[in-house]
């Protein structure tokens, strides 16, 4: 399932009890988009924003250029079907779970007081691991085609039976919300367009190879002791550089690139039987 769950819950209201939780039929009921990355605004503040909260400061971490360089050397991790992708994927999603489970690394920070003024970066890793390895099991499960299940297969039926303005103005006359059916519009549009899709995965696997170097070093700061100064500084330098180039590969590896364009155009996740 790509990076998200979804519930249909909406909140009681009329003769309900405060804080109680209904389920309203409707003319159309669809999965709720959930958001379970942590955050997604950028590392990189403005002094002001640094001085913001409590009055803390924050002092930007530099990157080590000669670091980053290392975490982006080509690599590739042998993977020629489905079942080596997702195998490769679990193996980044149980390191994940692992370290999070630990208390990310944004607990690593919290651990050492002198480190606490720069947990923000640990927040942000543990949000852009997620994202990272969520993204990777999506484009995994769907690099031959996009996957659907009974409210995709739904509207993607409707769309291809009504056409585009029959489809339109089926919702537009049941109440739907006009922004609403304009989106269900482009997943139809994008679903049947990507049909055919056929990602090699042997570039897939370039792209776990990277992001499983990247997570080893993502372990690793999780468990770092921090003894001295000297120990203090790789720390805060090589969680900075981290970010940096986790954040980086959301623009520049083909891959990644594919599957947040997938959520931006996929607004639902699809649950089986969910209709």
């Amino acid at each position: 399932m790509f990076f998200l769950l979804f519930v249909i819950l909406i909140s009681g209201c009329g003769g309900g009890r405060d804080g109680e939780d209904v389920i309203e039929k409707s003319s159309f009921l669809m999965p709720i988009k959930e958001n379970t990355w942590v955050r997604k605004e950028t590392v990189r503040k403005t002094r002001d924003d640094f001085f913001a909260a409590g009055g803390k400061k924050t002092t930007e971490v530099p990157v080590d250029s000669a670091l980053a360089g290392k975490l982006k050397i080509p690599t590739s991790l042998a993977v020629n079907s489905l079942k080596d992708c997702l195998h490769q994927t679990n193996i980044l999603d149980k390191t994940r779970t692992e370290v999070q489970k630990r208390g990310g690394v944004w607990g690593a920070y919290e651990r050492v007081i002198k480190a606490k003024p720069y947990s923000d970066y640990g927040m942000q890793l543990d949000s852009q691991v997620n994202r990272l390895v969520f993204s990777l099991q999506h484009i995994c499960e769907n690099s031959q085609e996009i996957q659907l299940g009974g409210w995709g297969i739904d509207i993607v039926r409707k769309f291809k039976s009504m056409g585009k303005e029959g489809f339109r103005n089926y919702f537009i006359s049941l109440g739907e919300v006009s922004g609403d059916v304009d989106r269900w519009v482009r997943f139809a549009e994008f679903t049947i367009q990507s049909k055919n899709r056929k990602i090699p995965y042997s570039k897939i696997g370039e792209s776990l190879a990277q992001a499983k170097t990247l997570v080893v070093l993502y372990d690793g700061l999780s468990q770092r002791k921090i003894e001295d100064e000297s120990s203090f500084q790789t720390f805060l330098t090589e969680g900075s550089t981290l970010l940096s180039v986790i954040n980086e590969s959301f623009v520049t590896d083909p891959q990644l690139v594919l599957a947040i364009q997938d959520e931006e155009i996929l607004p639902f996740d699809d649950i089986k039987g969910e209709m």
